[in-house]
This record gives C-alpha cells, structure tokens and sequence, in this order.
C-alpha cells in the first residue's frame, strides 16, 4: 500500500489539471472546514483504489472543470468505460448524479459507485473493510475525522467517508463566468455571443431543457433517434472546457454536440456559430484555477 506521501506524488502526476499546489494552511481549522478538507485529501487520494493508481480526481480534473477530456475513463482493470465523465462544477445543486440512472439522489450515496461498482469497473475498490483499513492507518486521517466528527467520536467509517467527500465536491461551485457578470451589469457579451444567447433563449428553444441557473432541468430525454436513450440534461456551465460531449463522449466538438440535437427551424451555420459563442461566455477561469480545489498540500493541516 502506497504512504500518503507516495500518493500525492503519484496524483500529482496524474493531475497536472490542477497545477497549482496550495499552501498549508496556518490558521485553526472550524469543524466544518476541517470536514471539507478531509473531504478534499480523500478526493485527490490514489487509496481509494483497488490498486493504488486512481483517486476521484483522475477523472475529474480542475482544469476540465472536474470533467476529464476524453469521450469514457478506462478503470484500474482497463474496463473500457461506457458513459462520458461529467462535470462536477455545481454538483451539490443537482438532485440527480448520473446519465442514466434516476434513483441516485445524493453526493454519499454517489460514492459506491465509482469507487465499487463492476459495470464497469472503475476505481476497482474491493469492499469497504479494505478501504477503511487503508484510511485508518494514516494518522492526518485520524486528526482530520477526529476534528471533522466530533459527535461521532471520529469515526472512520462507511457513513463518514461519504459525508465528507460531498462536503468537499458540495464547494465546487462556478457561478463567475462572462454570462454571469454581464447578468450582474459588470462585464458585456461580444456581439456574436449576445446573438446566440438570443437563439439559445428563444428560437433554437435550448433553454428548454438547459434552463435555470445550472443551464439544466435535471429532467431526462433523448435528443433525437440517432441517440434515442432517456439521458439527463447536463449543465452547459464551463462547457467549453468540457469537451467531448454527450453520455458516451461521441461529439467532439461543440459544434458536433449542436448538431447532434433537432431544431426546428434548422440552424444556419452562422446561428451555430453565434450559438458556440455564447456557450463559450459561460466558462467560469476563476473556478478552473481556485487553488481552494486543487490538489491538497502534502503536509497535514492538523
């Protein structure tokens, strides 16, 4: 089993996504924030696999706004996956958790999946008891559940590790892209991206199904017979960082993901470009680069 130490070596390779390494923190750490970072060390932490070699955030990257850039992430066992990763920008404001499945309604809940699950294989953790053995044997763990549990002794366990890595994903929050500070009077789209915010609100109808402040309905449809499965809407926040698109990562491009949907009446090239330039406007940098959610300090905060 790899040390802490040899961990955050090991993502640091994988992730460059996140490039920047805080530094410690100096200050007292509150319950809470004591939650969120632990939460945070789990989320970068190669021990959460069965083999030591993938953490969440090898999937996740910063700098695809927690999405990763390919069309499906083989798992430690090179099961070829089967469904695109999704961004987590916003995740604590989505009532479903993934493409297909309706019934996985929370962060905790969401954690079996990658982590366990068989179909496929992803991060290819055998069962709970080697998980938590594995957690439990580095002393900056037991500070952090220590200090982020009190009222459940600290407890390392099934129900903790759960809570706080949503405590963590629950901060990724992007709400300062172009759009949102020309909605707040603070900056103004190009001319093309206002052009296309036109279309997307209203005669190319997007909004009705990316609509509200997530750019999603969170509701489940197919978008046309080429891809007749009943899948989540996504939210369009950041994404044109989030490339390819669609549950099986099968449209490289923005341009291809537009054309992959039914619009009646059918856009002239000029309205999918002025499209594309409004879904560039909701790229949020300061949320790609917030040194809050990158890659944790090796040293504890404890």
């Amino acid at each position: 089993m790899r040390s802490v130490g040899s961990v955050v070596r090991f993502v640091v390779g994988m992730c460059l996504a996140s490039a920047f390494i805080a530094p410690a923190e100096s200050a007292p750490l509150s319950d809470d924030e004591a939650r969120i970072q632990l939460g945070r060390r789990l989320f970068y932490d190669a021990d959460l696999s069965g083999d030591g070699s993938m953490s969440c955030a090898s999937c996740h990257e910063q700098r695809h706004a927690f999405a990763d850039g390919m069309p499906t992430h083989a798992g430690i066992t090179d099961d070829a996956g089967v469904r695109n990763v999704p961004s987590l920008g916003n995740v604590g404001g989505l009532k479903t958790l993934t493409w297909l499945d309706q019934h996985i309604t929370s962060l905790e809940q969401q954690v079996s999946t990658p982590v366990f699950g068989h179909g496929p294989v992803e991060m290819g953790m055998p069962d709970w008891t080697t998980l938590l053995h594995r957690v439990s044997a580095d002393a900056c763990y037991q500070k952090l559940f220590a200090r982020a549990f009190k009222n459940e002794n600290g407890r390392i366990d099934a129900h903790t590790v759960p809570e706080a890595l949503a405590a963590f994903e629950r901060t990724l929050i992007s709400q300062n892209s172009l759009w949102d500070q020309a909605q707040k009077k603070q900056a103004r789209l190009p001319d093309d991206a206002q052009r296309g915010a036109t279309l997307f609100f209203g005669q190319a109808h997007c909004a009705s199904c990316h609509s509200g402040s997530l750019f999603t309905d969170q509701s489940f449809h197919s978008i046309n017979a080429a891809h007749p499965a009943r899948v989540r809407t996504p939210s369009l926040r950041n994404v044109g960082v989030t490339a390819p698109y669609l549950h099986d990562g099968s449209a490289p491009t923005l341009s291809a993901a537009l054309q992959a949907h039914t619009y009646s009446p059918a856009l002239s090239p000029m309205d999918e470009q002025a499209l594309e330039a409004f879904l560039q406007t909701l790229t949020d940098p300061s949320f790609l680069h917030n040194p809050a959610l990158a890659l944790p300090p090796e040293g504890c905060p404890l």
